[in-house]
């Protein structure tokens, strides 16, 4: 009896195991299928182009000349005839100094110059009566002699006194004080009424054209004459000059604009100077994956994405110059992304995206 209660409980077992089975078997069935991953991908082909590389520095805008114009004497100022700004043509009148003390010293050595030309000729009267009387010896050479000396030590003297006049007629011109260039005013230091010590500046003058100066430190691309500078996406002139001396231990370019700049004397402008340039096969920096081996961009061919080693040629902030140049698409994104390409699944490659120049 107890054998066939144990067979009757193992048949129910058995049965409910497989009730439970087949039940589990209809649910799995009807769960929905799984869709396949996919992930997207941006694309664009290689172009041929002529690629810059730019560094940027911070320049100063300079006048190609500079005056500081000053007095060679002490002298009162009379009249200052520019302003700050005021555009001057060459030997335009600046300042006029006070001219009294040095003409009424010009009248008094004109005065003495009169009464030594009279001087002169009374001993050179005197002088050519001695020489008759030397002459038929009826004077002494001694007397002959001392005559000669007066009149050579009054011609003298009106010499001394004609060279002071004309060194007195010099320095009245300094008093007029001229536009040594065509410029214009920078600063106004001293005005009218105001004394004017030697080589003191009165005011500034700086020329109409200008020029750029920038420091550099030299690297494994240098800077040097010839290289053109941009001021934003605009060529504005070229490096004409390195400086021999160093400022700040820093190396001195010059760079002369094609065309004058709206900025003030002395004032700071960012430039870019292009350091090198190519022709070649370009694309965006987001293509390329840097590795331990070397650089590589992932090319798109025959529905899979392969990993291709290329040579930097250059390389600016925003596209790199390769070699070799591909001719499939190549997959734009992050390196991290680039890296596992290969791995993804289905792919969707979208249409090739146009970077600007």
């Amino acid at each position: 009896m107890k054998k066939i209660i144990l067979t009757v409980v193992a048949i129910l077992v058995i049965v409910s195991a497989g009730l439970f089975l087949k039940k589990q078997k209809e649910s799995v069935a009807n769960l929905p299928t799984a869709k396949e991953y996919s992930k997207s991908i941006d694309i664009t082909l290689a172009k041929k182009e002529q690629l810059s590389q730019k560094k940027e520095f911070l320049a100063q805008v300079l006048s190609s000349k500079s005056a500081n114009i000053a007095t060679k004497f002490v002298a009162r100022i009379k009249k200052v005839y520019v302003e700050e700004n005021d555009k001057v043509k060459k030997d335009q009148l600046l300042v006029a100094l006070d001219d009294r003390e040095i003409l009424a010293t010009l009248s008094s050595l004109k005065e003495q110059k009169k009464s030594l030309q009279l001087d002169v000729a009374n001993a050179k009267d005197v002088l050519e009566r001695k020489k008759k009387l030397y002459e038929i010896e009826a004077i002494s050479k001694e007397a002959f002699n001392t005559s000669r000396a007066i009149y050579q030590t009054r011609l003298s003297a009106l010499k001394a006194t004609e060279e002071k006049i004309n060194q007195t007629k010099v320095q009245l011109q300094y008093l007029n004080i001229t536009a040594p260039f065509n410029g214009v005013v920078g600063s106004k230091l001293l005005d009218a009424g105001s004394l004017a010590p030697a080589s003191k500046v009165i005011l500034t003058l700086n020329s109409d054209d200008q020029k750029l100066n920038f420091m550099f430190s030299q690297n494994d691309k240098p800077i040097v004459k010839g290289q053109k500078v941009f001021l934003g996406k605009k060529e504005i002139g070229e490096v004409t000059k390195i400086y021999d001396d160093a400022r700040n231990t820093l190396l001195v370019a010059e760079v002369k604009p094609s065309h004058p700049l709206p900025f003030v004397n002395k004032s700071y402008i960012n430039i870019k100077v292009e350091i090198d340039n190519t022709d070649g096969c370009t694309l965006p920096l987001n293509a390329l994956l840097h590795k331990q081996e070397g650089t590589f961009i992932m090319v798109y061919k025959g529905g899979k994405f392969h990993p291709l080693k290329v040579d930097v040629v250059l390389e600016n902030d925003k596209k790199a110059a390769i070699a070799p140049c591909p001719k499939e698409p190549v997959a734009l994104a992050s390196e991290a992304k680039l890296s596992i390409l290969p791995t993804y699944g289905k792919i969707i490659v979208n249409e090739p995206y146009k970077y600007e120049k």
